[in-house]
């Protein structure tokens, strides 16, 4: 589930910071924050870093957690196909 990111144009508005990220998707019912930590916390095993839905980046080289941002398209492309992933 790699996208080719010259395929996929993005914008701003399709990034998000976790926590805005996890009120929108309790708001809309989607997940609940729990689920969503869950999900980051193995984004590795999960494919949501690979599929480019999550982007970690360090506010500076002597940071120990990345910042992570939520990429809206492709997270929700993750979610619509991650079933297909754990089969």
């Amino acid at each position: 589930m790699t996208i080719n990111p010259t395929t996929s144009s993005l914008g701003l508005t399709d990034f998000a910071h976790f926590p805005d990220f996890a009120r929108e998707c309790e708001r809309n019912k989607i997940a609940t924050k729990a689920q969503l930590q869950w999900w980051l916390r193995y984004r590795r095993e999960n494919g949501l870093l690979a599929s480019g839905a999550v982007v970690e980046k360090k506010i500076n080289p002597s940071s120990k957690r990345p910042m992570l941002l939520i990429v809206r398209p492709r997270f929700i492309e993750w979610l619509t196909n991650s079933h297909t992933a754990a089969a």
